[in-house]
C-alpha cells in the first residue's frame, strides 16, 4: 500500500458553503424547496416502513450494529488486510490521511494516465474532498453520471441529501434546466427528464479516460469493493473506462462477505424502500482473463488499472473518542435524514454542510471541524426520531449532543440561552427571578396568555403562537393545600395502597400548575399516598439541551439528593422529557463520576411517566373508568418525542382513552412526529420550529377531534399556544381543546365519580 503521512487534521474544503444563517435563510426563502421535500420524504418513510414489514428490525439493527462496532474495533487491521487482499488481484491501495492527500494521489494518477474527461458514478467521500474541482483545476472534464448529481452539477449546486442528491430540487426546475441545457422544451415529467439524461450521458462512458467511484462497503478477507446502485451507471462508470479509481472512508471496512450481506439486507430497505437495488456489484480487483491457455492477462473489457484511495480524514482519531466513535457505523442509507423535522423544512443545504442531515452533523464536525458543525447542529430538536431508523444502531441524538457540547464550549451560546441556563441553575435566583416576572407580566397578560411582550425576542414569538402567563401560585405553593391521601381507590386498580412522590417538572409548576393538580387528583382517586419531594429543582434538560454539561451535572446532582430523600415505591412525573433526562441522559452525562452515575442508574429504576404508571402499575381494565350517561368525547392523540421515541410509549396512551375511558379516538397524519418545540430550538429557530407545528396543527384539526391529548408538558405548552393563535386567525374553524393525558383522565374521573 502506497502511504502517504500521517498527519490527519479536520481539513475545511477549498471552496467552502455560504455561511449557515445564509444557507438557512435561502431554505427558508424557497418554495421550491418546501415543495420538493413534501413531495419526497412522506414517500421515502412510507416505503422504508413497508420494505421492513414482516421483518424485526430490532434483531437486524442489533446485528448489524455488532458486526459495524466489531469492524470498527478492527479497523487499523482491516485497512492491512483489505490493502494486501486487494494488491493481490492486481488493484493499487494508497492511505491518505487528509483530503489535500487524497486529491494529490488522484492527481498524480490523472497525470500519469492524461486523463482529459472522467465520469463519476456518485461518492460522498468524493465531494468530502471536493475531487471535481481540484480535477479541473488540473484540465479534465468531470461528468457526474448519477442523475441527482448530474442535475446538481449543471445547476452548479452541492448535494443535499446523503442518497438523493437533487431531493430539495422540483421536477419543474429540473425540466428548465434541462431545456436550457438542450435547447429544447422538456416537460417536467420523470420519464422525460430520465430519457434527457440517458441521451446526453450515454457517450461520456465510452470516451472516458477514467472512471470515478466510491464503494458503499469494502470487504477486508478478498479486497472486494461493493457498490450499490439502481440508475446502473456506476456500472457503466467503473467498467468501461480504462482506469478506476474508487475513492472511500476508512470506515467503508468489513471483515467479510457476510457482514457485507447483512448491511445489504438493511441498506436499501432503509435508503430507499427496496428489498434490493438493481445493481449490487462487487468489484475485486480490474478486469482479467485466463481464457488463453491459463495465462492471466490483466484489461479485458472492463479497465486495465483499479487504484483504491482509502480516506482517513479524522475518522482514526474518532475511533478513539468514546462519545463519537460510534458514528463511524454509519452505512450511509440517509433514513435518518427522511425522518427528520427540521430537514423536511430546510434541506441538508441548511441541515448540514457537506454531509448532510442527522448523521451529517457529527461528518461534519470530525471531517470539516467543529465551526462548520456549529451552525447546522443548532438545527437539532431532540426528538430522537433518527435514532429509531437508524440500521447500524447509532445513538444519533446522544452524539448530536456531543458536538453541541464541543460547540458551547469552544464558541459559547447565545445571549439568551446562557442567561436562562445561569438563573435556572442557581435555585434561589431562579425562584426569586419567577416570582418577580410573575409579578410585573401583568399588563401583557390575557386569558392565562401572554398577548404582548416589551422583549424583541419574546415579540418575535408571539406572533405564531401565544405564549402561557406564569402562574401567580405555582403548584409547589397549590401543592400545600392538596390532601395526600391515601382515599379509597375509585375503582378496584394495581396502584391502590402505593405511596408515590410526584416530580412535576419546571414547566407544569411555573407555567400550568393545573396539569400537576389533575395528576395528584388522578393519583389520589387510584388510592395512592401522593408525597411531594422538598427542594427539588430543574433536572438540567436544558443545560443537557444547550450542550452545557457543567451545569447539566449540578443540576444533576441536586436532584438526586432532592430524589433519594423520599421514601416511596415510585417517583412519577407528568413529563416524558424529565423522565429521559433523568433515566436516560444522567446516565450519560455523569460518565465521568461512577458513583454518581451508580446512584442515578438506583434511582432510576423508580423513576416512571405518568402514562407508563397508568398503564402497567395500576393497570386499569377496560371499561374501568365508563358508564352510561357519560357524555361522549372525541380525541386525537400526538405522541410527545420522549414519550414515543425514547420511552416506547404508543399502544399505552391509546389504551387508556380507548379502552379504559371508552372515548372515540381518531388517529391524526402522522401522529409520532414532532410538534416543533424542542425546548430552546423553538425559541433559536421560530420559523423553523413554526412550520412544523403548522404541520402538526393542520392534522389535528383534519381529524375534527373536540381534544388533542398528549402527556408532555412541552408539547401541551407548545400546541395549546399555536392552537390558541390558530383560533384567533382563523374564527369560522372549530379548534380543539389542547389536554395533558392527566387531564384528561381527571375530568372524565370528576364526571364518573362526582366529588371524587
Amino acid at each position: 500500500m502506497t502511504r502517504t503521512s500521517s498527519h490527519s487534521p479536520a481539513s475545511r474544503t477549498a471552496h467552502p458553503r455560504p455561511p449557515f444563517k445564509e444557507r438557512l435563510e435561502r431554505a427558508l426563502a424557497s418554495p421550491n424547496i418546501t415543495l420538493a421535500l413534501d413531495r419526497a420524504l412522506p414517500s421515502f418513510r412510507a416505503k422504508r416502513q413497508a420494505a421492513f414489514e414482516g421483518l424485526d428490525f430490532k434483531a437486524l439493527q442489533a446485528d448489524v450494529a455488532a458486526r459495524r462496532r466489531a469492524a470498527i474495533e478492527r479497523l487499523p487491521e482491516l485497512i492491512r488486510q483489505f490493502t494486501e487482499e486487494a494488491e493481490k488481484v492486481g488493484a493499487r491501495v494508497y492511505f491518505a490521511a487528509t483530503p489535500e492527500e487524497a486529491r494529490r494521489i488522484a492527481g498524480d494518477i490523472v497525470r500519469r494516465h492524461s486523463v482529459k474527461l472522467a465520469v463519476k458514478s456518485k461518492s460522498m467521500a468524493t465531494e468530502e474532498i471536493e475531487l471535481n474541482p481540484y480535477l479541473e483545476s488540473l484540465g479534465v472534464q468531470v461528468i457526474e453520471t448519477d442523475l441527482g448529481e448530474w442535475i446538481v452539477q449543471l445547476a452548479g449546486d452541492h448535494p443535499s441529501h446523503l442518497i438523493v442528491p437533487a431531493v430539495h430540487r422540483t421536477r419543474e426546475e429540473i425540466a428548465a434546466l434541462f431545456s436550457k441545457l438542450t435547447g429544447e422544451e422538456v416537460p417536467p415529467e420523470p420519464e422525460a427528464l430520465v430519457a434527457v439524461a440517458r441521451k446526453h450521458l450515454r457517450r461520456f462512458f465510452i470516451e472516458a479516460d477514467l472512471g470515478i467511484s466510491g464503494a458503499n462497503i469494502a470487504i477486508a478477507e478478498t479486497g472486494t469493493l461493493v457498490i450499490v446502485t439502481n440508475e446502473g451507471n456506476s456500472r457503466l462508470a467503473t467498467g468501461l473506462p480504462p482506469v478506476h479509481l474508487a475513492v472511500l472512508g476508512v470506515e467503508k471496512l468489513v471483515p467479510t462477505l457476510e457482514d457485507a450481506t447483512a448491511i445489504l439486507k438493511v441498506l436499501a430497505r432503509s435508503a430507499t424502500g427496496q428489498k434490493l437495488t438493481t445493481y449490487v456489484s462487487f468489484i475485486t480487483g480490474p478486469s482479467r482473463t485466463a481464457d488463453i491457455e491459463l495465462t492471466l492477462t490483466i484489461g479485458v473489457q472492463g479497465p486495465k488499472e483499479l487504484h483504491i484511495i482509502l480516506l482517513d480524514n479524522n475518522r482514526l482519531a474518532t475511533r478513539e473518542s468514546p462519545r463519537l466513535r460510534e458514528v463511524l457505523q454509519c452505512i450511509r442509507c440517509g433514513a435518518c435524514a427522511n425522518v427528520c423535522p427540521p430537514f423536511q423544512e430546510v434541506s441538508g443545504h441548511a441541515f448540514g454542510y457537506i454531509y448532510t442531515g442527522p448523521v451529517g452533523l457529527m461528518l461534519t464536525a470530525i471531517h470539516h471541524g467543529l465551526d462548520e458543525a456549529a451552525g447546522p447542529q443548532s438545527l437539532c430538536a431532540q426528538c430522537n426520531a433518527c435514532e429509531t431508523v437508524c440500521p447500524a444502531g447509532i445513538p444519533l441524538p446522544a452524539q448530536i449532543m456531543e458536538v453541541r457540547r464541543q460547540v458551547t464550549e469552544k464558541k459559547g451560546m447565545p445571549w439568551f440561552k446562557r442567561m436562562a441556563l445561569q438563573t435556572l441553575a442557581d435555585p434561589p435566583r431562579f425562584e426569586r427571578t419567577v416570582r418577580l416576572l410573575s409579578r410585573l407580566q401583568g399588563p401583557f397578560v390575557r386569558d392565562g396568555f401572554v398577548r404582548a411582550a416589551p422583549v424583541p425576542l419574546l415579540r418575535a414569538q408571539l406572533r405564531w403562537r401565544a405564549l402561557p402567563a406564569l402562574a401567580r401560585q405555582p403548584f409547589r405553593d397549590r401543592v400545600r393545600a392538596l390532601p395526600a391521601g391515601p382515599q379509597q381507590p375509585v375503582v378496584p386498580n394495581g396502584a391502590a395502597g402505593l405511596t408515590v412522590a410526584y416530580f412535576p417538572g419546571c414547566i407544569t409548576d411555573r407555567l400550568s400548575p393545573s396539569t400537576g393538580e389533575a395528576v395528584w387528583q388522578v393519583l389520589l382517586a387510584l388510592g395512592c399516598r401522593v408525597v411531594f419531594p422538598a427542594d427539588w429543582s430543574c433536572c438540567g434538560l436544558p443545560a443537557m439541551n444547550a450542550g452545557d454539561e457543567p451545569d447539566a451535572r449540578r443540576m444533576a446532582r441536586r436532584t438526586l439528593e432532592a430524589l433519594e430523600q423520599v421514601q416511596v415505591d415510585y417517583i412519577v412525573s407528568s413529563s416524558t422529557s424529565c423522565v429521559v433526562a433523568m433515566r436516560q441522559d444522567y446516565l450519560r452525562i455523569l460518565e465521568e463520576d461512577p458513583e454518581l452515575r451508580s446512584r442515578a442508574r438506583a434511582l432510576g429504576q423508580r423513576i416512571v411517566d405518568f402514562t407508563t404508571f397508568m398503564d402497567r402499575v395500576a393497570r386499569l381494565p377496560a371499561g374501568a373508568l365508563t358508564r352510561e350517561g357519560l357524555p361522549a368525547l372525541t380525541v386525537t392523540y400526538h405522541d410527545a418525542c420522549q414519550s414515543c421515541n425514547c420511552l416506547g410509549l404508543q399502544a399505552e396512551p391509546r389504551r387508556l382513552i380507548t379502552d379504559v375511558l371508552g372515548l372515540r379516538l381518531i388517529e391524526m397524519e402522522d401522529s409520532n412526529v414532532c410538534c416543533g418545540f424542542g425546548g430552546s430550538f423553538s425559541l433559536e429557530h421560530p420559523r423553523v420550529a413554526e412550520r412544523i407545528m403548522r404541520r402538526k396543527i393542520e392534522h389535528i384539526l383534519a381529524t375534527g377531534a373536540e381534544a388533542a391529548v398528549m402527556d408532555n408538558p412541552g408539547c401541551l405548552m407548545h400546541l395549546r399556544g399555536g392552537l390558541d393563535v390558530w383560533a384567533r386567525t382563523h374564527p369560522a374553524t372549530r379548534v380543539p381543546r389542547a389536554l395533558h393525558l392527566a387531564e384528561l383522565l381527571a375530568e372524565r374521573l370528576r364526571l364518573f365519580s362526582p366529588g371524587a
